[in-house]
């Protein structure tokens, strides 16, 4: 049986020599992940980390967030994601729910984690990645620097099948964020099987790319031949047909193969793939979209390439593309890549031209990528693949849709329906066409097993429909007459904002608490680069005055920034239900129009 200790072990051996992280212009191998994680690791265990023991890390995109995750590993804990954008109740809600013993953050937060240290008891140790010194916590660098670069031995079993590797923490579908848990097998399964039967699906349409797409494949894998035989491979259904039944065995087959046999297979990787496949994270990898693909990165021996930025700067991505020759980029939505088309009509315009022949593949998903956008690039980038990915931290990878310039029609996204992924009423069975569902992916092979110390919200999600345990997105769509899944909203009426999720709920109540509010309704308009603007309808209370500026401060400063309207209206009297409780429906409607009518503009902050 392959232990997930053993196998990064195997991993970091075998891919030794090649570039696991680039950032900025510092350039970290496997070799020297290895050494400083095991520094990190013995630190741990000398200020008391304990087996199965959770450690936060907040964190911008650093060499620090995924050295925190690997010296985990080593001494049999877990990482678990902080969003570093938390207000100080948010982030308690988090730490205390996970158990925290242990908080690796950036200096930035250090004074909310000053301010919340009183009310944690739980956390043992404090760990400041910056400059800043603070009494009673401790340093990265200097605790990592003072401990050797050996292999630490633990005096405890390794990981056990059920034991959670993988702990992240998401806004989700049924409200405050929720730690989704990934355990041993899943996490040496789950996201391989999920992605090679994705990719079986997708072979068809793969096939029909035009030759720059194969051609930069070529000069990727540095293998002759690749861009003549490559489309004829990807047309055969033999070839769909073999990878999807890959997907159903890779995992059982990593997880019962002995120890010989993953040491050959991952040498053999190493050959073909160490140092050629670069991706780059565009997007925060405290959000599972960009983490997910760190940690495929880290066990499957790819470069991860971060920008030293601690806010998206499109600029600076494309150089580093340029510079580093990325090949894979991880995005989300129109919000981080119609910003890109954007740049480079610039430099077209200008007559300049980025050498970004390396990009072969973007990985969206967080948010809609329009069609303009996804024409856009392909246009300036004929050998790219656009792979659309409909996507959930407790779902993984759900289902794929692939676009080239070979495309003549980029409409907007549609996903398949499959053995793995259907659309169910709320009466539990399978959408006809035209009929409105939940999106629901089969647990099997490709999903977590579900919220950590969360049973009822568990079973809210992780629901059985024939037979068979399906993980239920949120998602609301239609099915038409050729199978396809058409998104149209949140079930839950979860607003995505630039791939953020954020409840009404909460904006609600703090708008509530201001003291010159009545009360509030919160709904969202649609806008070009967030997919959603949030959007506040504000009754005051008699006399009371106040301006759309307050009203966005005051949530500003009891709320994460992106939890903040971008628009607020004020009204004489909400519409309200028989109940008294506000009419969403009517709100939305009123919003609406008044979008429509141009009284709210299209584009703003």
């Amino acid at each position: 049986m392959t232990d997930f200790k053993g196998f990064y072990d195997n991993i970091l051996a075998s891919f030794a020599s090649h570039p696991a992280i680039i950032y900025g212009d510092e350039v970290i191998t496997y070799r020297e992940l290895d050494e400083r994680t095991n520094r990190l690791a013995h630190a741990f265990l000398d200020l008391g980390v304990k087996r199965g023991e959770n450690i936060g890390i907040a964190e911008y995109n650093t060499p620090a967030f995924l050295e925190t995750v690997a010296a985990s590993w080593k001494i049999i804990a877990r990482a678990v994601t902080l969003n570093f954008k938390f207000k100080e109740w948010e982030l308690k809600h988090v730490i205390e729910d996970a158990g925290m013993t242990t908080v690796v953050f950036n200096e930035d937060i250090a004074d909310r984690m000053i301010n919340l240290r009183p009310e944690l008891p739980g956390v043992r140790n404090y760990i400041i990645i910056g400059e800043r010194r603070v009494e009673g916590m401790h340093n990265y660098h200097e605790l990592v620097n003072s401990k050797p670069a050996t292999r630490p031995q633990v005096p405890w079993e390794s990981f056990r099948p059920d034991d959670i590797v993988v702990l992240m923490y998401t806004g989700g579908t049924t409200g405050y964020p929720k730690g989704v848990i990934y355990t041993h097998d899943q996490v040496l399964s789950a996201p391989l099987e999920a992605m090679i039967r994705n990719f079986a699906g997708g072979l068809a349409d793969l096939a029909k790319a035009p030759r720059h797409v194969f051609e930069g494949i070529e000069k990727t894998l540095r293998i002759p031949g690749t861009a003549r035989v490559l489309p004829w491979i990807l047309s055969r259904p033999a070839t769909r047909k073999a990878l999807a039944a890959m997907g159903k065995r890779a995992g059982p087959f990593i997880l019962k193969s002995p120890d010989p046999v993953i040491r050959t297979m991952l040498r053999g990787m190493a050959k073909l793939t160490g140092g050629k496949v670069r991706v780059l994270l565009a997007s925060p990898m405290m959000h599972a979209w960009a983490y997910n693909h760190a940690l495929i990165g880290m066990i499957g021996g790819f470069t991860s390439i971060m920008l030293p930025s601690k806010s998206f700067d499109v600029e600076e991505m494309i150089q580093a593309i340029e510079k580093h020759r990325a090949n894979v980029l991880v995005a989300v939505g129109d919000g981080q890549c119609r910003p890109f088309a954007d740049a480079l009509d610039r430099a077209a315009a200008e007559g300049r031209r980025y050498d970004l022949s390396s990009l072969l593949v973007i990985l969206s998903s967080g948010m809609a990528l329009s069609v303009d956008v996804k024409r856009r690039l392909l246009d300036h980038l004929p050998q790219l693949v656009i792979l659309d990915v409909l996507a959930s931290t407790e779902g993984h990878y759900i289902s794929v849709t692939p676009y080239t310039a070979a495309d003549r029609e980029l409409e907007k996204t549609v996903f398949r329906v499959t053995d793995m992924v259907k659309v169910i009423t709320e009466d539990g069975r399978e959408a006809r066409p035209g009929e409105i569902g939940e999106v629901a992916v089969a647990r099997e092979h490709q999903g977590s097993s579900g919220y950590y110390r969360d049973p009822e919200k568990t079973a809210r999600t992780y629901r059985t429909v024939g037979g068979k345990t399906y993980i239920f997105t949120g998602d609301m769509a239609t099915v038409d007459e050729k199978g396809r899944i058409h998104l149209i909203g949140r079930g839950s009426g979860c607003i995505n904002t630039g791939g953020e999720k954020v409840f009404p709920e909460e904006v609600e109540e703090v708008i509530n608490r201001h003291p010159a509010v009545e009360l509030s309704g919160v709904t969202s308009v649609p806008h070009p680069r967030w997919g959603e603007a949030i959007t506040a309808v504000i009754q005051l209370k008699p006399g009371a005055s106040a301006t759309d500026e307050e009203i966005i401060s005051w949530c500003k400063q009891h709320l994460a920034d992106y939890k903040a309207p971008k628009y607020v209206l004020f009204v004489d009297e909400l519409p309200r239900l028989i109940t008294g409780k506000v009419h969403y429906r009517e709100i939305r409607k009123m919003v609406h129009e008044k979008y429509e009518r141009g009284e709210i503009p299209d584009s703003g902050a």
